[in-house]
């Protein structure tokens, strides 16, 4: 192996070490997350088509500082979404103790547990308590 060849094997190896820096970092610095949500939202609301989009942007000051309390500093956040641990579907906030840093596949599986959720609260199978109780014992980390 060529001393040129050494070199590209250890950029590589140096790239790869950075990329696992964040997740070790995440996983060293975990913040307990609480979960919130606006106690005065009722089924109805939660219910409403559109509820949810109507309070899903989250301001990029917020949405960094949830990563910079989780230890992911730019340019280590790709692959990862601003994710609330009580959903918007369940009436979850905008705040640092339920937002947090998920992988993005994870999320696509955590996205499946809120419909489920939301679904089972609209049709009155669930109430909107249990499945807020519910989301937290799956998730909370």
């Amino acid at each position: 192996m060529s001393a040129a060849d050494k070199l590209r094997v250890l950029a590589v190896v140096a790239f790869v070490l950075a990329l696992a820096a964040p997740h070790a970092a995440r996983a060293q610095r975990s913040v307990p997350l609480a979960g919130s949500f606006d106690a005065r939202v009722t089924v109805g609301e939660v219910c409403t088509l559109g509820f949810a989009r109507r309070h899903r942007r989250v301001p990029y000051r917020l949405r960094d500082a949830v990563y910079n309390r989780y230890g992911l500093r730019r340019g280590f956040r790709r692959g990862y979404v601003i994710d609330h641990l009580i959903p918007l579907e369940l009436g979850g906030r905008n705040d640092l103790a339920n937002l947090w840093p998920q992988p993005r596949v994870q999320s696509y599986r955590k996205d499946r547990d809120e419909n489920r959720l939301h679904d089972a609260v609209c049709t009155g199978s669930e109430s909107l308590a249990d499945a807020r109780a519910e989301i937290l014992r799956i998730w909370r980390r």
